[in-house]
């Protein structure tokens, strides 16, 4: 009966006053009086606070209250019932005593994962299955350079509109971990931390293409992940270049192995020679270097005396004469350079619209003539009102007193009439100098 009569603090693990001094708002005593609302990663973080109530209570004290609370879970997720009456609870639950089966279920409804309605019964909530959901791929034990759940976790948040990035750094750092085991491994020069690294690095390009095609569904409007998918696609390409690599040391490191024979390994072999004293050791080292037969002299006189007429025979070219003459001078500009008539027009419609009044469209002022004085126009339009883009023609557009705006997007749309198909929309307008 002590187990049953437990306080919300002995269940929790914690008094409700401790609980409150571990608020968000106490979080300034870790960060030296920083308020936690101008830090960016507790920010990112303080939507978990609604799931610490779940996994707290799930979690308990100890793992027996762990796996007992998770089994009760996961009984009441396989019954297939909306809703449990008493009764109903104590036949999915048969396996637990009374005292505790009641303790738990009280303290799972305190916690958000039941809720109890005297007209319907106790049904599960939904924070709790979605917690449940979460927990199901904790069953397997995973590797540690497993990336197959991060994708899974990836292709989950796409599918119901959330933004992936988390799960994508959690793969970027995964396969920046795996990147740094292959190079040690390389440096190693041992085979079974070679094979090894190999073993794990064919797992991971076994899911390139499934990874690259998951990345490509990545929404463009998302800056954030879509610049992490590009570092990941880098990171992949690397990867493909290191397994070559890696696997050419396999090889190269197989090839230095001992052909032996009596049915010794080179483990014995290295084991009896630590054995040994090392003056003995020392002693059979020195004398290898010896040679066993003495050398055979193979200069004689005949074979001096025909080097040495070869060398005073031989040919000598002789010494290039090299011509010490000044440079010739450089090719000069002419000091003005013809300016395009294209230019001087576009810089023509610029300064009367700087001196009207009305805003006019991208597309009335940007398409003229042909396809390439309307493409001369778009990538001088930058230019225009920059007080500081430079001398010449830059300067001269950058003194007029417009402003360049763009509407939308910024995606191209059609234009009607044009010798350009499609355009960015916005307006140049007149400056209001002060």
């Amino acid at each position: 009966m002590a187990e049953s009569g437990e306080s919300r603090e002995s269940e929790n693990g914690e008094s409700d006053g401790e609980e409150g001094m571990r608020s968000w708002k106490h979080l300034s005593e870790w960060t030296g009086g920083v308020s936690p609302d101008t830090i960016e990663s507790l920010r990112s973080v303080r939507d978990l606070e609604l799931v610490y109530p779940l996994l707290h209570a799930l979690v308990g004290r100890s793992p027996r209250d762990f796996l007992v609370r998770a089994a009760v879970i996961e009984d009441l997720v396989a019954a297939d019932r909306a809703s449990f009456r008493s009764q109903d609870l104590a036949d999915v639950l048969y396996w637990l005593d009374e005292v505790p089966r009641e303790a738990i279920l009280r303290l799972l409804r305190s916690a958000g994962w039941l809720e109890h309605d005297p007209a319907v019964g106790t049904t599960l909530t939904d924070a709790g299955r979605w917690a449940y959901d979460v927990l199901s791929f904790l069953h397997k034990k995973l590797s540690a350079g497993e990336i197959l759940p991060t994708l899974a976790g990836v292709e989950y948040a796409l599918g119901i509109g959330v933004d992936p990035i988390r799960h994508l750094l959690s793969m970027k750092s995964r396969l920046i971990a795996l990147m740094d085991e292959v190079e040690a491994a390389r440096l190693s020069y041992s085979e079974v931390l070679l094979k090894r690294a190999a073993h794990r690095l064919d797992d991971v390009l076994a899911l390139s293409a499934q990874v690259r095609a998951v990345l490509d569904r990545i929404p463009l409007d998302n800056v954030g992940a879509r610049r992490v998918a590009r570092e990941i696609h880098s990171l992949l390409s690397r990867l493909h270049t290191a397994a070559a690599d890696l696997h050419a040391a396999v090889t190269e490191v197989g090839r230095q192995h001992l052909a032996l024979t009596a049915g010794m390994t080179p483990e014995q072999i290295a084991r009896a020679l630590m054995k040994l004293p090392v003056q003995e050791l020392a002693s059979v080292g020195g004398a290898a270097l010896l040679p066993v037969l003495p050398l055979v002299p193979l200069i004689t006189t005949e074979v001096l005396a025909s080097a040495a007429e070869q060398h005073i025979l031989r040919e000598r070219p002789e010494p290039e004469v090299f011509l010490w003459e000044e440079p010739q001078l450089a090719r000069s500009e002419p000091d003005a350079l013809t300016v395009p008539a294209e230019v001087l027009s576009f810089v023509a419609d610029l300064s009367d619209l700087a001196r009207g009044a009305r805003s006019v469209p991208l597309a009335e002022l940007v398409p003229r003539g042909d396809a390439g004085e309307s493409f001369l126009r778009a990538s001088l339009l930058p230019l225009a009102g920059d007080r500081a883009a430079g001398e010449g023609i830059a300067g001269r557009l950058g003194a007029i007193s417009v402003d360049v705006s763009v509407d939308g997007t910024g995606l191209p749309e059609p234009v009607k009439d044009a010798p350009i198909h499609g355009l960015t929309p916005g307006s140049i307008n007149p400056r209001k100098e002060s």
